[in-house]
Parts: C-alpha cells; structure tokens; sequence
C-alpha cells in the first residue's frame, strides 16, 4: 500500500511539474492581456465609436453649411462651414483613419469658405483657405484640384434663389 502511495505521489509530482510552466504561462498571458485589452477597449474602439458617432453631425453640418452656402447671407454660411470644418477636425482627432469621403467634404468646406472669404474682400483668408482645399481635396484623391476649376463648381448662384421681398 505503501508503495502505491508513493508511485501515486511521483506521478502527480511529475503533472504538476507539467502544469507549473502550462500554469506560468498562462499567468503571465494574463497580466500582460488584461492592461492590453482594456487598453484597446477604452482608447481604440470608443474613440473610434465616437467618431463614427459624430459622422451624423457632420453630414447634417454639411448639408446645413451647403444650403447656406448657396441661399444664406454670407456672414451666417461662414458660421456653418466653420462649424463643419471644426467637426470634420475632431473627427480626424478621433479616428485619424477617416476615409476619403470625409476629406473630400472637408476640402469642399473650404473652398466654401474661400469663395466667402473672397466675396467679402478678405483675400489672404480667401487663399490660405483655397490653399488648405487644394491640399484636402488631393489628399482625398480628386485628380482636378486647380483653383480655377474648384472656383467653377463652386459658382455661388446670386439673389435669383432667395424670395422675394415682401412689399
């Protein structure tokens, strides 16, 4: 009997010399997946899920700042293109893999807001801003980013959309 308890105790001393590294390793996966993991779940995947939140706001700015664009006042189409832009900038904060649509959208506020700018004879602002939708636009693959032809698919149509005032 004797014996068989001690073969029984060198069987289960050589198992558990097996399971001590099996057990090391998986101690140390452990301590070094956990941080990792919270890691991504916090800093990676929300502020890409706050981003991709914030993708509605910015379509709603930019149909918002287009249409005044082309039927507002100046001074309040340059409040909304600047607050589309300011969007579009925390986005590419958040998630800096934002794909092309969004830079195309913000290139295209800025030209907006170049022709704005130019309309009310602020020339310097006009062209950095031209100069930032150039950059924007290339970067978002369009292969035509002249000025000339940014400027004519972005004629501002003139007071023939606005109603008329009332008498």
């Amino acid at each position: 009997m004797l014996g068989l308890a001690i073969a029984y105790s060198a069987q289960l001393n050589l198992k558990m010399k097996r399971a001590l590294p099996i057990l090391a390793l998986f101690l140390l996966g452990l301590a070094t997946g956990l941080p990792l993991g919270s890691y991504l779940v916090k800093h990676k995947f929300i502020e890409n899920e706050k981003a991709l939140g914030m993708a509605s706001e910015e379509d709603t700015a930019d149909d918002f700042a287009e249409k005044e664009f082309i039927y507002a006042d100046p001074r309040s189409a340059r409040d909304a293109l600047q607050y589309a832009i300011n969007i579009h900038r925390e986005m590419q904060d958040k998630n800096p893999l934002s794909g092309w649509p969004e830079r195309r959208d913000l290139g295209w506020c800025y030209a907006e807001l170049s022709v704005i700018e130019e309309s009310e004879g602020n020339t310097a602002a006009s062209a950095a801003d031209m100069i930032q939708a150039q950059q924007t636009l290339k970067e978002a693959g369009v292969k035509d980013v002249s000025e000339a032809h940014i400027r004519a698919l972005l004629t501002r149509p003139r007071d023939t959309n606005r109603a008329p005032e009332p008498k």
